[in-house]
C-alpha cells in the first residue's frame, strides 16, 4: 500500500516543535520565504505520515527522531536522530521506508511506500516512488505544445470544456511524478514522458494514469485523484504491486487511525 497525506499551510506548527537539530539548521540556512515555507510543510507532511506508520507497528515515534534529509539529486530520504538512533530495530525500519514530497499553493503532499498494515521491503537503491500535488490552473495551448507529447495533446484535444483545465494539470503532474521516480526531476524534457490519465469512476476516487518512458526500463504504473481544487498523481513501479490507500484523511486527523497518538496537539 501506499500511504500517503495532505496538510495546510494554516495549520503548521513552529519549526522547533517538530525538526531535530540537524533540519533546524537547514531551515535557517535557507533564503528564500517561499522556498522556507514550502520545505518546512513538506518535513511536516512527511513526518506526520512517517509517525502514524511507525504508530500502526506499535512504535510511539516522536516527530524529531526522524530525519528527512535531501540526497545529491534532491530526492528526500528517511534517516533516524536522536531516540530512534539508540534503537537500531527503529532506524532499520524507518531507512526501509521511501517517499516522495510535492508542494502547490498551500498545500504539501507526502506519499510512502514500504508501510502500511503489511509492509513492502524495498531495496533503498530502487526507485520506487514519485509523487506530485499541483493546483489546478489554465494553462495555454503554447505551454501543452512545449511540454507534452502527441498523444497527451490528442487526449486534450478530445476533452470536454469543463474538464480541459482538470486534465492538462494532471497530465503535468503526472510527468512531474515520474521524472521524481526516476531521478531525472524537470533536467530531461518532459516529453521523454508520456501520460494519458483516465476517467475517475467516481468524483474523488483515485484512477489510472497510463505511463510510458524510455528514462527507466521498469514498467511502470499511475493514479491520479482530484481533491478540492488540487490533482495529486503517484507514480511506482509496477513490481511492487502497491496502490494508493482509498481514503484521505486530513493533517489534522491523521493520528485518528491504527491507535497512533500526536506528540502534542494542534489548537483547533
Amino acid at each position: 500500500m501506499i500511504d500517503w497525506l495532505i496538510v495546510e499551510r494554516n495549520r503548521l506548527p513552529s519549526p522547533e516543535q517538530f525538526l531535530a537539530p540537524p533540519e533546524q539548521e537547514r531551515y535557517a540556512a535557507l533564503r528564500s520565504e517561499k522556498r522556507r515555507q514550502d520545505w518546512l510543510l513538506g518535513r511536516w507532511a512527511a513526518k506526520r505520515l512517517l509517525r502514524r506508520h511507525m504508530a500502526r507497528r506499535g512504535l510511539d515515534l516522536p516527530l524529531g527522531a526522524a530525519l528527512i534529509l535531501s540526497d545529491p539529486d534532491g530526492a528526500p530520504r528517511v534517516a533516524a536522530w536522536g531516540l530512534a538512533l539508540a534503537c537500531p530495530h527503529i532506524g532499520v525500519e524507518l531507512e526501509r521506508i521511501q517517499i516522495s514530497l510535492s508542494h502547490s499553493g498551500e498545500r504539501a503532499l507526502c506519499a510512502m511506500i514500504g508501510s502500511g498494515p503489511t509492509p513492502i521491503y524495498i531495496p533503498t537503491s530502487a526507485m520506487a516512488l514519485g509523487a506530485d500535488i499541483e493546483q489546478i490552473a489554465t494553462r495555454s495551448a503554447a505551454f501543452a505544445q512545449s511540454y507534452d507529447t502527441e498523444r497527451e495533446l490528442a487526449l486534450l484535444a478530445a476533452a470536454p470544456p469543463d474538464r480541459y483545465d482538470t486534465l492538462s494539470t494532471v497530465i503535468w503532474s503526472a510527468k512531474e511524478a515520474t521524472l521524481k521516480l526516476t531521478r531525472h526531476g524537470l533536467r530531461v524534457d518532459t516529453r521523454s514522458v508520456t501520460c494519458l490519465p483516465a476517467a475517475p469512476p467516481r468524483a474523488g476516487d483515485w484512477a489510472p494514469v497510463a505511463i510510458s518512458t524510455q528514462l527507466t526500463p521498469t514498467s511502470l504504473v499511475g493514479w491520479w485523484r482530484e481533491i478540492d481544487n488540487y490533482v495529486i498523481t503517484i507514480v511506482t513501479a509496477a513490481e511492487w504491486g502497491a496502490a494508493p490507500s482509498a481514503a484521505h484523511l486530513p493533517d489534522w486527523e491523521a493520528f485518528g487511525e491504527g491507535g497512533a497518538r500526536p506528540v502534542f496537539a494542534l489548537s483547533e
